[in-house]
């Protein structure tokens, strides 16, 4: 089995990802049981951890009505 190196997402990367989702901080920290303040401290940290990337990740698509 081939282990890839990991890439950590970077802050534009991670909003990008985020918004394509239709997620916004506000949403995310009310999912996560966090502050905005927290969420936006995560999506700002380069060293956040990778487990953040991979969970933005696998966030559902919101679908507005």
């Amino acid at each position: 089995m081939e282990i890839k190196e990991i890439i950590p997402m970077s802050p534009e990367a991670y909003r990008a990802e985020l918004g394509s989702r239709g997620w916004t901080a506000d949403m995310l920290a009310k999912r996560w049981g966090m502050t905005k303040r927290r969420v936006q401290q995560l999506v700002a940290d380069v060293d956040r951890a990778r487990y953040y990337d991979d969970a933005v990740k696998a966030l559902p698509v919101v679908v507005r009505k």
